[in-house]
């Protein structure tokens, strides 16, 4: 049996948010919240088998910008 989890990054804007402009994930929380996940399936019996890190951005004009939106844990049921 496997469970995901997805877990959701936050950001912080540089300059203009309404646009997106420079926008960078908080990767020191992504780890934290990564962690606490990851040792919570274990207590629940679970081996984390996979991070799949989400990407969405937008690209107009031959600019734009890529983020990591998301991480998806997956993992499997220890028997």
């Amino acid at each position: 049996m496997y469970k995901t989890i997805v877990i959701h990054t936050r950001s912080t804007y540089w300059s203009n948010p309404e646009s997106n402009d420079e926008s960078v994930v908080d990767a020191d929380d992504l780890a934290q919240e990564i962690a606490q996940h990851s040792n919570k399936l274990e207590e629940e019996g679970y081996k984390l088998v996979q991070i799949t890190p989400v990407s969405s951005g937008n690209l107009e004009n031959g600019n734009g910008y890529f983020h990591t939106e998301s991480v998806i844990l997956t993992a499997k049921r220890i028997d």
